[in-house]
């Protein structure tokens, strides 16, 4: 299974590069039956599930060829391993006649939410909902009152809007999830507080990452895209220098002669070298804690998130080197170097890569300031009865 999902993806990404520019344009994946069939957009389903280091390679594949389908990718799987946290009843609902449906997802509680028997009746707007147009089923925030939940409901009882309209990460198709005064029973509320803390591990014991908390397992995963897009700008613009002829104003004939463009290739090499091995650090020690069925502890786990924070900074460090090297003709709009750029500048903005928040939760747990964790979802919102 976990050969066959990484073969998958390599067969994958020389289409979805050669695919690229038209998913961007489109607004959508343009290669997302393929994707699907291959199981690529439900990478973590219950008794099929990958382990985490083959999903962030699967990602980093996906992610060479478009940065905006590995990103559905990822988007789409993380929501199924959410998912999966539920019991058995939801998940038979979920994957029982189709093992490989999808989950989009979107933590923002921005709804309303009603007391009625048995559940809740729901309405609101969540965005941006990447991928939703490929998912089945759909986790949205919810302010209830025992605090904010994820709330999954069947995208047929949804409506679509398009409204994600941006400079990068176009193909996403990150649009607009409308529900009006739906139903949800009690069993497919997800408490983002127990997730939080990994909290499902005693009703979930053949879920591995029940174990650990989602706001250390999240970025992990969310980062696969970006080293992919990473390595596919280091080989577009190592062949654009290659092929480069004179830089003005200096005596060499060649770009690739000169010892500025030499080191400036060599340092942002070494920049995305050294996102991947915090990458493979936080991806051992969150495969251990797995192993071990105990979650990695709060001073690590505010490491990984910053881990995830240092990746995103030393690829943008990377590619704007890359860039200095290539000449304004990398801007070209059919070069592929600007589009991944874009890609990048917008993925990096995700709220799980936020470096500064990170770092200052990580320097709390090292100075003995731990408190409890308040995820970016329950920032500055009150629940609603």
């Amino acid at each position: 299974m976990v050969n066959d999902l990484v073969a998958s993806a390599r067969k994958l990404a020389p289409l979805l590069a050669e695919q690229a520019a038209e998913t961007e344009r489109s607004g959508d994946v343009v290669c997302a039956a393929e994707m699907a069939e291959a199981g690529l957009f439900s990478l973590f389903t219950p008794g099929g599930e990958a382990d985490l280091a083959t999903a962030v390679e699967v990602f980093a594949t996906l992610g060479r060829g478009c940065g905006s389908s590995a990103w559905v990718a990822m988007i789409l799987s993380a929501s199924c391993a959410l998912a999966a946290l539920l019991d058995d009843e939801v998940r038979d609902e979920v994957w029982g006649e189709n093992p490989l449906a999808t989950v989009a997802s979107v933590m923002a509680p921005t709804s309303t939410a009603e007391r009625v028997p048995g559940g809740w009746r729901v309405s609101g707007q969540w965005r941006p909902a990447s991928g939703v147009r490929h998912a089945q089923w759909a986790l949205l925030g919810v302010p209830v009152s025992d605090g904010p939940v994820q709330a999954l409901v069947p995208t047929s009882e949804t409506r679509i809007v398009h409204t994600w309209s941006v400079s990068g990460m176009q193909g996403t198709a990150s649009d607009t999830v409308v529900a009006e005064d739906i139903f949800v029973p009690d069993r497919r509320l997800l408490s983002l507080s127990r997730a939080m803390e990994g909290g499902y591990a005693a009703d979930r014991p053949d879920v591995p990452w029940a174990t650990v908390p989602i706001w250390a397992l999240l970025p992990m995963i969310g980062v696969g895209p970006v080293l992919g897009m990473a390595d596919a700008a280091l080989a577009y613009a190592i062949d654009i220098v290659r092929r480069r002829g004179p830089i003005i104003g200096t005596s060499y004939t060649r770009a690739v002669d000169s010892p500025a463009v030499q080191i400036a290739v060599a340092r942002a090499s070494g920049l995305i070298d050294g996102a991947r091995l915090h990458v493979d650090r936080s991806v051992r020690d969150l495969t251990e804690a797995m192993r071990v069925g105990s979650g990695p502890g709060a001073t690590v786990s505010a490491r990984i998130r910053m881990d995830a924070g240092i990746v995103s900074e030393n690829v943008r460090r990377a590619v704007a080197l890359l860039l200095d090297v290539t000449g304004a003709g990398a801007f070209a709009s059919a070069s592929p170097l600007q589009r991944v750029w874009r890609d990048l500048e917008v993925a990096c903005r995700h709220q799980v890569f936020v470096p500064d928040s990170s770092r200052e939760g990580y320097g709390r747990a090292l100075l003995g300031l731990n408190q409890p964790h308040r995820g970016p979802h329950e920032r500055g919102h009150r629940p609603r009865p």
